[in-house]
């Protein structure tokens, strides 16, 4: 809706454009077109994805190190070798 109040003087209006005209400022390049916004928001969208993905990366690699500090991965490791030996042993016995 256009105002209804005064307008500007045109003495302060001729001014002011001259400014923008001697000081060789692109208009057009300040106005954001629809094709910019869609891809700033695409880019966005990339990003926040890529910040999730980050996020997501870092929990599992801190619970990966909790573990190997902890020793766990090393208790696992060494019921897995009993396990394996065991069952060697009764792939063993079945053969035999």
């Amino acid at each position: 809706m256009a105002s209804k109040g005064i307008p500007l003087p045109l003495h302060d209006t001729l001014r002011d454009l001259a400014l923008l005209r001697a000081s060789s400022v692109d208009l057009s390049g300040l106005i954001a077109d629809d094709t910019t916004s869609s891809q700033a928001s695409k880019e966005a969208e990339g990003v926040e994805e890529s910040t999730i993905q980050s996020y997501a990366f870092v929990r599992e690699v801190r619970a990966a190190l909790r573990m190997h500090n902890s020793g766990e991965a090393q208790k696992q490791a060494t019921r897995i070798e009993k396990v394996q030996v065991e069952l060697v042993d009764v792939l063993r016995s079945l053969s035999d």
